[in-house]
């Protein structure tokens, strides 16, 4: 796995909409916050760009697919920020495949953050190209993690830094324990119906014998059952190393009320037969810490522990 540069006082990171669209007024507490941090901030032009013929794209598959391409190539961004998610990204991936970008790309990485819609860019960089990315907030969401008990901004802070470490904000304890048991391996992941969406496409690494970390929203409980399932029966995930369960809100249905979505999402993970923790403190809500994807992990179910042994940006705890 490659590691992209942490980022240093004064860099530029650019904002692009690969996916959903956005207004300028839901990003203005994202980039006073990492301005806040000593970053220059560049939002790309086409950013609100608004899809005339399905306007839940911020601009045609082009337009967007441009943006992303031109923030990767410039050597004077240091990282890449999204500005939400949505739906979309899946549609840039074929555009993706290009000699020439895969080898500038893994000769001069640099962090791709964001979450939900943008596990598709996830599974492409970090599971295809071999480059860490981070699944963590995109700009719009900034706002929900104010008060946050879990710290997500600083997080985030840290992770773009490169001052996470092992011994302090890469270990994880207090999950539930669904099904015992102990897995290391890499982590790869995101929101559960992008992952069951693309787990047969060529832009899905193979995820046996990996640990799988899954969130969503909005799912009713059959629809959980469906995309579980996807990921049970499919060739690429049919046998992960370890499960890590994040939030799903939302989700209670017909059959399943909130009161018991939790065990409802737990049972139907603990049917792939792996190592399972939950309450990962990582979704679509006021918590959204950062994961970093590819990265490799030890869990620990019985004592309820997940502990990444580096971050997805070269800092203290990546040496390779």
């Amino acid at each position: 796995m490659i590691h992209p540069p942490s980022l240093r006082p004064g860099d530029t990171v650019a904002i692009i909409s690969p996916a959903g669209p956005v207004i300028p007024e839901l990003l203005e507490h994202g980039v006073d916050t990492l301005e806040s941090w000593d970053l220059r901030v560049r939002v790309h032009p086409s950013t609100y760009a608004r899809r005339e013929a399905g306007a839940y794209l911020a601009g045609e598959d082009a337009l967007r697919l441009q943006a992303l391409r031109e923030v990767f190539w410039d050597p004077t961004v240091a990282a890449v920020l999204c500005s939400r998610g949505g739906y979309g990204a899946m549609r840039l991936l074929p555009g993706l495949i290009d000699p020439d970008f895969a080898r500038f790309f893994r000769a001069h990485p640099k962090l791709c953050v964001g979450f939900s819609d943008i596990t598709a860019l996830h599974l492409y960089f970090a599971g295809i190209l071999g480059v860490a990315t981070l699944h963590g907030p995109v700009l719009k969401s900034f706002g929900l993690h104010a008060e946050d008990p879990f710290a997500s901004l600083s997080h985030l802070r840290g992770a773009l830094f490169g001052t996470r470490d092992a011994a302090s904000q890469l270990g994880f304890d207090g999950l539930r324990c669904v099904r015992a048991g102990q897995a290391r391996a890499p982590v790869f992941g995101g929101n559960l119906s992008l992952l069951a969406s693309l787990v047969g496409s060529p832009f899905c690494p193979d995820l046996n014998d990996k640990i799988i970390f899954l969130e969503d929203i909005g799912e009713e409980d059959y629809r959980l059952d469906r995309l579980f399932t996807t990921l049970r029966l499919a060739e690429k995930s049919a046998r992960p190393a370890g499960i890590i369960l994040g939030d799903f809100s939302g989700c209670a249905g017909t059959y399943i009320d909130d009161a018991g979505i939790d065990a409802f999402v737990s049972a139907l993970a603990a049917e792939f037969g792996c190592p399972v923790v939950a309450d990962f403190p990582t979704g679509h809500c006021g918590r959204n810490v950062c994961v970093p994807m590819g990265c490799v992990a030890s869990l620990d179910a019985e004592k309820g522990t997940v502990i990444f042994e580096a971050d997805a940006a070269m800092g203290l705890g990546a040496s390779d």
